[in-house]
């Protein structure tokens, strides 16, 4: 299982849980930055079989619990996203 991170600027909710959409992310363990199509949750056990996903607010500082991430689709790397 692999633990990835991203970054929101103000507000959790940012992340729409239990729906499909795009999302920056960062492998926290080769730090490969992607894009994804996926589906989170705040709850890892509502996405069995999901990825660990670690929320950090913009300056880094991590939000105290996991989340989850199962990825649908990968749409590349980061730098061929300039829409995000």
């Amino acid at each position: 299982m692999a633990i990835y991170e991203t970054f929101i600027l103000q507000d959790p909710s940012e992340l729409t849980e239990g729906k499909e959409h795009v999302i920056q992310i960062r492998n926290a363990e080769t730090y490969e930055q992607k894009v994804v199509k996926a589906i989170v949750s705040s709850s890892p056990e509502k996405l069995p079989g999901a990825d660990s996903l670690r929320v950090r607010w913009q300056r880094g500082q991590p939000m105290p619990n996991l989340w989850a991430i199962k990825i649908i689709e990968d749409l590349g790397s980061v730098m061929e996203h300039t829409d995000l």
